[in-house]
């Protein structure tokens, strides 16, 4: 008999997992001593899913993030994605942050060009602009293509971000509170263009996304990781989200399977891990 994939099981890497993180701890030197942010991180993220990382501010959920883009080293235990340790940043991931990150005096067009062509070098100049408005009309920005950054809404710069990330074509998204600045209408119509994007892909990245906002989560996410207070946080629960795809706001929001996580999360970060 078949034995069945445990995906729980640390000691080996899956082809089903996109990322693997094992037995990680992360520490800093201070003025003061090491500061350890987070403190034996085990999870295993299956290719193709959207997970989110949530809990109160200092709980390492940007420290893990930064550790599965390569940005920052564990002090102990390893990252693992397909098959390999990650030690530096690379092309196979894609970052979000809350603040755009783009060149101010580059046009939206010019901004995700110039990532399309770093990445991709051997492609031609059409197929790179291929690609560059093939995203641009994915995230309705073909029209204000060749405005400046400082021309557009915050919204629109979030758009060109998002657009940026996926012509790259990364095996796996990051979002470090990629919505966190902008307006309830504006964050509820990119919740809604990421999921579109996401689910157009053959073969759908994995995103694992920070946030504090819990209809976020759940709306987005496949799974949700609580995180405990900081300074050594850990993960303290892993609530599934298993609601139907695609997803409608309107309708979302009023399900008991969506109140019901709602209700489970507001225990955990408000009674259990309260600050």
């Amino acid at each position: 008999m078949e034995t069945p994939l445990d995906i729980n099981d640390t000691s080996v890497y899956h082809s089903e997992l996109g990322i693997q993180i094992r037995n990680v701890d992360i520490s800093f030197p201070t003025p003061k001593g090491i500061y350890t942010a987070v403190k034996n991180i085990n999870l295993n993220i299956k290719s193709g899913e959207i997970v989110s990382l949530i809990g109160h501010s200092g709980c390492g959920k940007s420290t893990i993030l930064n550790a599965i883009g390569g940005l920052v080293k564990p002090t102990k235990g390893e990252v693992v994605v397909k098959y390999k340790t990650i030690t530096a940043p690379g092309p196979d991931r894609g970052i979000v942050f809350q603040h755009y990150s783009l060149l101010p005096w580059m046009s939206v067009f010019e901004n995700i060009y110039q990532a399309v062509d770093s990445v991709f070098p051997d492609k031609s100049k059409s197929e790179k602009k291929e690609i560059v408005h093939y995203y641009l009309q994915k995230v309705g920005l073909m029209n204000h293509k060749d405005k400046s950054p400082q021309q557009i809404s915050g919204g629109m710069k979030q758009r060109t971000a998002i657009a940026r990330a996926f012509a790259i074509n990364p095996n796996i998204l990051l979002l470090d509170e990629p919505f966190g600045a902008l307006d309830a209408l504006t964050k509820s119509s990119l919740h809604e263009e990421l999921t579109a994007l996401w689910s157009s892909d053959e073969q759908k990245k994995t995103i694992v996304m920070v946030t504090h906002d819990i209809e976020e989560a759940i709306f987005l996410s496949d799974k949700i990781v609580v995180l405990t207070n900081g300074p050594a946080a850990t993960i303290g629960e892993i609530i599934p989200v298993n609601i139907p795809r695609p997803r409608e706001k309107k309708t979302f929001v009023a399900s008991p399977e969506y109140k019901a996580i709602r209700d489970q999360l507001l225990y955990l970060l408000m009674e259990a891990y309260a600050a």
